[in-house]
């Protein structure tokens, strides 16, 4: 019994042990990243490369030499031995050409991984080292390379025991470099499973000199890339499990001393360093499981990433090009040359890509973003201006008492010629405040009564009054009957109709008809001028509140005026940041509108068929809503926001104020403009209207208070 139990307990934590290697694993192999293709312009396949290009490296004068062929554990490869092959990256052809081999050398077994260059400063010969894997073994093999018939001449083998499995190779001297081990352990079966399962840090990078052999760093997951800088006093490691490339400093006596490491957050390959910028460009392997599980129909990608100013306290890691495996398999170098970038692949094939289109486009891309952040900014601080975002107003009161019955705004008023005020309550408007959820209402308002008091007003009729949503509101009398008629913009549901009544007591409203027209898409305000007829104001050029910001951000005057009648309905006006309140004089001649957004009053004179022509626009230095008009002296009366931020932005804390201007001759060459009213918002918030009746002043707003004001 106590045997089965202790057999338990070890399966139970060999399996827990397993469980915990297996996501540790795919961890490291970064199984479940799936990146986003990042191309560069004019990438072509490099001919005669179709078995892998998995190390590249550029002699000074642009010739690349290129390894191919390479049979690895694991991965995806074909028959027949490795090649080094050049290329010439001045000529345009851009064509591979197999380098001729030395008859004294084993072709057959030939299987070159990681290569290296060495010039040697007293004849400038180069000696290639070529990483080498005959039968999987481990060697290094040294050539001398002649440029002018494009052939190798094998120096020598070179063979160590602590060159047990050489992934990739620095040279450093004539016959002298540094090189890394991507594993820890020579056998094959504890090498290909047992080792990338257990994933320690066990690894290494060796120096080698003819005198000297030695492990000079260690603590790697699987060394791979390695290179040195331009000036030769560091060496650069990439592990390939650790996502970073490390940073070693050379000592005199060729060992090295780790300064930092530098995440990338892919599974570096080779390192490849730019002679002039010092650069490091890396081949990497975005998704390593997928490399290791070899799956034609879901392969292996390829990524290039670039590490700026390695050396700096905040190197820059940037993603140069990016693939899923459709177009490039399983890269694993990336070199940089006269405005060219190589990269070649494990197994696949090898691609050079246009690095100055990049740059160009990068740079067209750069100063689109920057051209548009200026546009933003420009609209930005132009949308300050339009709303008056900065504008404090000194408190100028009147001698004012609250109206009662008046607490969710009293947005439009308008008063008959004998003293009787409408009023329209409870609007609820985007982006505006609103304090009821209930209906919109209608008051009215004696005005000759020696305490007036605000009733409201019952509508009959089949109006939807769970939704009445009140705006605008204009009066007509017919002088045929002295019928009174109150046109009132309404909003159910946020869309847009006006509502006809007829006022028939002295407290009832019965709703006649509701008009809908598809230029009547915005509408903020009203004015009556027929039983049936009017003109109105959109606020919006489009019914989209996102369009219409859109068009304010732009600057665009798309909003208009608009006459309607049951025979005829058009576009009478245009030209409006944001049309909002709309008149008309005593004489019938005029119509004024408010453009709240150009702080201005726009005069138009009414023409035969109900023409307007544009007369003059009257600046006011507010963002005023609606208009009201003195029936005995003509001055227009106006209730403004001074600042508009404020009002978008509520804050019970600094609430938006309110403004009371009136205009004198209007029509004459040099109106008056006269503030008088100011509130910073302690007493009324946002003033939309000011109407004035026998030395008496109301002041409405659009979702708080009203004011009846002495004027004398």
């Amino acid at each position: 019994m106590g045997k089965l139990v202790w057999i338990s307990i070890i399966i139970a934590g060999l399996s827990a042990f397993l469980g915990e290697r297996v996501v540790n694993f795919r961890k490291r192999a970064l199984a479940s990243r799936e990146l986003v293709k990042n191309h560069l312009p004019n990438c072509v396949p490099l001919k005669n490369l179709d078995r892998g290009s998995e190390d590249i490296t550029i002699l000074g004068n642009g010739l690349a030499l290129i390894s191919t062929g390479l049979q690895y554990p694991g991965l995806p490869n074909s028959d027949g031995p490795g090649k080094i092959f050049v290329l010439d990256m001045n000529d345009p052809r851009l064509k591979p050409v197999e380098l001729r081999m030395p008859r004294n050398f084993d072709l057959e077994s030939f299987n070159p991984h990681g290569i290296s260059v060495y010039v040697d400063p007293s004849d400038d010969t180069v000696n290639l080292f070529v990483v080498n894997h005959p039968e999987h073994n481990s060697q290094v093999e040294l050539f001398r390379f002649v440029e002018d018939d494009f052939s190798l001449l094998h120096l020598k083998t070179i063979k160590h025991e602590l060159l047990h499995s050489v992934n990739d190779i620095v040279a450093v001297g004539v016959e002298s470099f540094y090189a890394t081990n991507d594993h820890y352990f020579t056998n094959a079966f504890i090498k290909a499973l047992v080792e990338p399962f257990l994933a320690q840090p066990w690894t290494n990078a060796v120096y080698y000199s003819p005198d000297d052999v030695k492990v000079v760093s260690e603590g790697y997951y699987f060394a791979n890339g390695i290179n040195i800088s331009p000036d030769k006093s560091h060496i650069y490691v990439a592990d390939l499990f650790g996502h970073n490339v490390h940073v070693l400093e050379r000592k005199e006596d060729n060992s090295l001393v780790s300064i930092k490491s530098v995440d990338v957050g892919s599974l570096v390959d080779n390192i490849e360093v730019d002679p002039e910028t010092g650069d490091l460009w890396l081949g990497c392997h975005p998704n390593g499981l997928k490399m290791f599980m070899f799956d034609p129909n879901d392969p292996a990608g390829s990524e290039v990433i670039r590490i700026q100013n390695i050396h700096s306290d905040q190197p820059v890691v940037t993603q140069v090009y990016a693939d899923d495996g459709q177009v490039l398999i399983g890269s694993s170098v990336a070199a940089t040359y006269a405005g060219k970038l190589l990269i070649g692949t494990v197994f696949h094939k090898g691609l050079c890509c246009d690095l100055n289109m990049a740059a160009m486009r990068k740079a067209l891309i750069a100063a689109v973003v920057a051209a548009f952040a200026a546009f933003i900014g420009h609209r930005y601080l132009k949308l300050m201006e339009f709303s008056l975002a900065y504008r404090e107003v000194p408190v100028k009161h009147l001698k004012c008492q609250f109206l009662k019955n008046i607490e969710y705004g009293a947005e439009d008023i308008t008063i008959l010629r004998d003293g009787l005020a409408f009023i329209s309550t409870g609007l609820h408007y985007p982006g505006v405040p609103s304090f009821s959820d209930e209906p919109g209402k209608l008051y009215i308002l004696d005005l000759l009564h020696p305490k007036p008091t605000p009733v409201e007003l019952q509508i009959k009729g089949e109006l939807d009054l769970s939704s009445f949503n009140p705006h605008g509101i204009s009066v007509y009398t017919d002088e045929s009957d002295d019928s009174v008629y109150l046109f009132v913009v309404n909003h159910p549901q946020h869309k847009s109709q006006v509502e006809i009544f007829k006022f028939v007591e002295e407290s009832t409203l019965v709703h006649l008809k509701t008009i809908i027209h598809p230029l009547l898409h915005s509408v903020n305000d009203i004015v009556a001028v027929g039983v049936e007829s009017f003109y109105a104001t959109n606020d919006h050029s489009f019914p989209n509140d996102a369009l219409h910001l859109l068009t304010v951000l732009l600057g665009l005057r798309w909003c208009d005026v608009v006459y309607y009648s049951p025979q005829e309905v058009r576009v009478a006006a245009s030209g409006f940041l944001g049309a909002n309140g709309i008149n008309i004089s005593p004489d019938k001649r005029y119509i004024y509108a408010a453009d709240v957004i150009g702080h201005d009053i726009h005069v138009f004179e009414r023409k035969e068929g109900e023409q307007l022509v544009f007369i003059k626009a009257v600046a006011v230095g507010s963002l005023c809503d609606n208009i009201e008009v003195d029936h005995q002296t003509g001055d227009l009366w106006l209730g403004c926001h001074p600042n508009g931020m404020k009002l978008s932005n509520f804050n019970p804390e600094d609430p938006p104020g309110s403004e009371v201007i009136l205009i004198k001759s209007i029509h004459s060459e040099q109106p008056v403009v006269s503030q008088e009213y100011t509130d910073d918002g302690k007493v009324l918030m946002a003033s939309s209207v000011a109407a004035r009746f026998e030395g008496k002043l109301l002041i409405g707003s659009v979702f708080h208070k009203a004011l009846y004001c002495d004027l004398k």
